[in-house]
């Protein structure tokens, strides 16, 4: 009944604008239980099957890849574990690694560590906010060829994540954007801009000041469905005209 009486079967706006469905997601182990049945409940009252597309998920086990029980005492609580680490960490957690139909394993110490990312993230828009005060991203100045090529490398990467996405890999998707951030990003990018923020020229200046300002804003967007809470909040600090909460912003432009 699911697809029908969540869209208001028969006579609701939502079923007559979006029955059927695109897309259904659930556990592998029910394909067998429920998803036959809510194809052919389907088929029963409306004539049409209720969904195209189906994601099978695996299921979440312990660190030792075994099924969680309460007989076990293998129990991972991800309400505590959001109380420990943060909502986005447990979020990544469950994404990173995790390919369509495949079981993933949970441990403390693997949300532990995407917390150091959800920081890692803080720090970078700190560094860059404090450095790009006065910016103003809707005028387009022109961008020096050093700057221009690492804004087309990081649409490579939000080109490739997308087609990701799309194909449902989601898996792959938050994997690029997670090592873009911290390996390229951080790493790579901001400290090169360092020595061009402190003693370049004014045009060095303003083309580097831009161009981590329009990376951050983009990879917040990226990050957001994966991390949804820790870039909700920082994207309130860009200075971005006629902003929107991220949520409901456009995603970037490939």
């Amino acid at each position: 009944q699911w697809p029908l009486l969540t869209l208001g079967y028969p006579n609701g706006d939502d079923y007559k604008k979006y029955y059927p469905t695109d897309l259904m997601e659930t556990g592998s182990d029910l394909v067998f239980k429920w998803v036959p049945r809510m194809i052919l409940f389907g088929l029963y009252l409306d004539g049409r099957i209720p969904f195209k597309n189906l994601y099978f998920h695996g299921m979440v086990n312990d660190e030792k890849n075994q099924k969680m029980s309460k007989s076990k005492g293998n129990v991972i609580s991800p309400i505590d574990l959001s109380d420990k680490f943060g909502t986005d960490a447990l979020r990544m957690a469950l994404v990173m690694g995790n390919a369509p139909g495949s079981n993933v394993s949970l441990a403390e110490n693997k949300v532990k560590g995407y917390k150091h990312f959800a920081n890692k993230v803080w720090n970078i828009a700190r560094f860059v906010l404090a450095n790009t005060e006065g910016v103003d991203l809707s005028q387009k100045p022109e961008l020096m060829d050093q700057d221009q090529k690492i804004i087309d490398e990081f649409r490579s990467v939000a080109e490739k994540m997308t087609q990701n996405l799309e194909d449902l890999r989601f898996d792959l998707a938050a994997d690029k954007i997670y090592h873009y951030l911290w390996h390229v990003f951080a790493d790579i990018v901001i400290e090169e801009s360092k020595k061009r923020l402190n003693e370049g020229t004014e045009a060095e200046k303003i083309s580097a000041k831009r161009m981590l300002l329009l990376i951050l804003r983009d990879s917040l967007k990226l990050l957001h469905p994966f991390m949804p809470f820790v870039t909700e909040e920082i994207y309130g600090f860009l200075p971005v005209r006629d902003k929107k909460d991220l949520i409901v912003e456009s995603w970037p432009k490939i």
